[in-house]
């Protein structure tokens, strides 16, 4: 089944799970409020794919696929850089922390409901990179100091006052 672009969804998984459900279409950035802290403008709408099955636990698994671009700071050269991203992900849904998935990713959820933007928002936040760059050589960093800054060896020391103190580069101290 398509979604329309701007639903927020709450989906009872155990039915989806029940019914082997595929959904899949277009989610709009803006019902991710922790994502779009993160970006330089607002992204294009994020494609999903997400496929709801039984884990051996006979508990709902959800095999999902998100992927779009995100807008965000190159850590290189403090320029726009467009992530492109193309993220898989396989999470058995459970209704306590203290239970065994055998492995795969757990999404914790107690009334068996979840929000579908949420889940497709806690994968890119997972995806991200630490510290996105453009690829070797397409950037370089910026100049270290600032236009109109002088070098350092022209500002003066915070501690020439001090030096001025010492016996060996000032006056002298008397007992």
């Amino acid at each position: 089944m398509r979604e329309p672009a701007s639903i927020r969804r709450v989906l009872d998984v155990e039915e989806l799970a029940s019914r082997r459900a595929v959904l899949a279409g277009a989610v709009d950035p803006a019902s991710m409020p922790r994502l779009l802290e993160l970006v330089t403008a607002r992204p294009g709408e994020i494609a999903y794919h997400i496929e709801f099955t039984r884990h051996v636990s006979r508990r709902p698994k959800m095999l999902g696929h998100v992927e779009g671009v995100l807008p965000l700071v190159c850590q290189r050269c403090l320029g726009r850089l467009d992530w492109s991203f193309d993220t898989r992900f396989e999470t058995v849904v459970v209704d306590s922390e203290r239970v065994e998935t055998g492995g795969l990713d757990a999404l914790v959820c107690s009334s068996g409901r979840i929000e579908l933007a949420r889940v497709i928002e806690d994968e890119l936040l997972l995806a991200l990179p630490n510290a996105p760059v453009h690829p070797h050589g397409a950037c370089e960093a910026p100049p270290i100091r600032a236009s109109g800054e002088q070098p350092r060896s022209r500002r003066p020391s915070p501690f020439s006052a001090l030096r001025a103190l010492h016996p060996r580069h000032g006056r002298e101290r008397s007992n």
